[in-house]
């Protein structure tokens, strides 16, 4: 393939991040996003939606449940009596992102690249997605379809952490500078009512208490206020 094409009108410029500009066009195309170009919290939110769509159909995401039903998570964590059962409709059970959905999982990665990196394409992103769920650093747990759309639509139905499958607390802590301020008041949210519950975290490195109080520092730290909104929920 000659890669000595001359194409009219059109050049590159910028070392640190490609970019195409035409005299025909009004805008110019980087080949990686920045804070700049996430300026419209439309395009934005886009951004995220594609790699998570990428993301859901790769052959990472497609494998990852049954992975985990390989590893004895085929059992709804609400209903323990009810089993996977690929031929029933009604028995089937389902994957769920729980504390954060995928969609604030993606946010925090972003987040985190672009204050570390100042730059994230889409192909990074996905990449990040399948490595943290690959290394069972999101939590997840097992529900069967009813369930889930109950979880769904009850902004109280709070599952508790003993529930979950995955170190999400290992997440936070790798990707500390993703934390925007509205998905720490998330966490803090639901940390509260784990210490009003007496829900024990499963973890040996904190408590409840001082989870919550490390989340709101870390969102203070990061200073971002970056609110976006999608109607990804899983």
């Amino acid at each position: 393939m000659d890669t000595n094409v001359n194409v009219p009108d059109i050049y590159q410029y910028d070392d640190y991040n490609p970019t195409l500009h035409s005299p025909s066009s009004e805008f110019d195309i980087p080949f990686a996003q920045t804070k700049e170009s996430f300026i419209d919290v439309e395009v934005y939110r886009k951004f995220l939606e594609n790699a998570i769509s990428r993301f859901r159909h790769s052959r990472t995401y497609k494998n990852y449940k049954s992975h985990l039903m390989s590893l004895g998570l085929d059992t709804c964590q609400i209903h323990g009596n009810i089993h996977s059962n690929e031929d029933d409709e009604m028995a089937t059970i389902e994957m769920h992102h729980n504390i954060l959905t995928i969609f604030d999982v993606a946010l925090i990665l972003s987040e985190h690249i672009l204050n570390t990196e100042g730059r994230i394409t889409t192909f990074t992103l996905v990449d990040a997605l399948k490595r943290e769920h690959i290394n069972h650093r999101v939590a997840t747990v097992m529900l069967t379809k009813t369930v889930h759309q109950l979880v769904h639509a009850d902004r109280d139905f709070i599952i508790p952490p003993s529930m979950c499958f995955g170190d999400w607390i290992s997440f936070l802590q790798l990707y500390r500078d993703g934390i925007t301020r509205d998905i720490a008041y998330k966490l803090m949210y639901y940390l509260q009512n784990c210490i009003k519950n007496n829900n024990k975290l499963n973890s040996h490195t904190c408590d409840a208490v001082g989870l919550r109080d490390w989340i709101h520092e870390w969102s203070e730290y990061n200073a971002n206020d970056v609110v976006v909104l999608s109607k990804v929920t899983d």
